[in-house]
């Protein structure tokens, strides 16, 4: 006799619980669902009962695939903040640490995460500019952070920090920054006007994958370089980014914070 032969004819892998109770046909019922743990079938002509899920096993079996799925996922999200979160303070620039203080701008980024399989077909980025702290950075990386989230592939960085490591890595492997779904570079400036800034830039503009620029030139400071490095480099970025320019004003935020800090140290020291 084979092993299918006497598993199917002795009920062998059936597991029978407290509750649980054969009906009139000697029917294997499970106690909680009241349905068949055990079902009569007939093999080579022979009968005799073959276990079967009941509706609790099915939900564990869905409960079971879910929390797979869900940990697959996390395990997911994980991986790309770190491969795509390139600094600490980026990490705290999300939503839910928004103040609140500039609503039409955040209610622009949120709909750029919200939309983003549209946003993705259509190659659109962002540019974000105005001066010095006024949460460019913030905005730009709440982007980050809230398309990580939902598993897409991101990458923040400086074009500093990027420039720097493409200059160290000569002649070595670099990050594949086209892999990304988007490419956030991050305080780009006057400074950057170089042939690795524009490799880098052109890249991203090869891959035909939305990029989202922070910078404090503005418009038009980008459509009237002063030199050939700046146009080729600004070329491409108001071409991939010029379609959706963000202007953000107001106050220096590092400013407002090193107010709140003072006025918590003076309440710390004149206690």
């Amino acid at each position: 006799m084979s092993f299918l032969d006497e598993f199917f004819i002795n009920k062998h892998g059936i597991e029978e619980c407290e509750g649980d109770y054969r009906d009139e046909n000697d029917i294997l019922i499970c106690g909680k669902c009241g349905t068949p743990k055990e079902c009569i079938k007939v093999y080579k002509g022979k009968k005799g009962s073959f276990p079967c899920r009941c509706k609790c096993d099915d939900i564990a079996e869905a409960e079971y695939q879910q929390r797979k799925a869900r940990e697959k996922f996390d395990d997911r999200v994980k991986h790309l903040r770190k491969i795509g979160i390139t600094s600490k303070r980026y990490l705290e620039y999300t939503f839910a640490n928004d103040n609140g203080k500039k609503p039409e701008i955040t209610k622009q980024v949120k709909r750029y995460v919200e939309r983003w399989n549209e946003i993705k077909e259509s190659n659109i980025g962002v540019l974000f500019y105005g001066s010095v702290g006024t949460g460019k950075s913030f905005f730009a990386a709440c982007i980050a952070n809230a398309l990580i989230d939902k598993g897409v592939s991101v990458h923040i960085a400086t074009l500093s920090d990027l420039v720097r490591l493409r200059t160290a890595n000569y002649g070595k492997d670099n990050i594949a920054l086209d892999k990304f779904d988007l490419l956030i570079i991050d305080d780009l400036g006057v400074e950057h006007a170089s042939p690795t800034a524009y490799s880098i830039i052109d890249e991203r503009y090869q891959s035909n994958k939305p990029l989202i620029i922070t910078t404090n030139l503005t418009p038009t400071e980008l459509k009237n370089p002063k030199t050939q490095e700046q146009k080729r480099i600004y070329d491409r970025v108001l071409e991939m980014c010029g379609g959706v320019a963000i202007r953000i004003d107001g106050g220096s935020k590092r400013v407002e914070v090193a107010k709140q800090k003072r006025e918590i140290a003076k309440a710390i020291l004149n206690s």
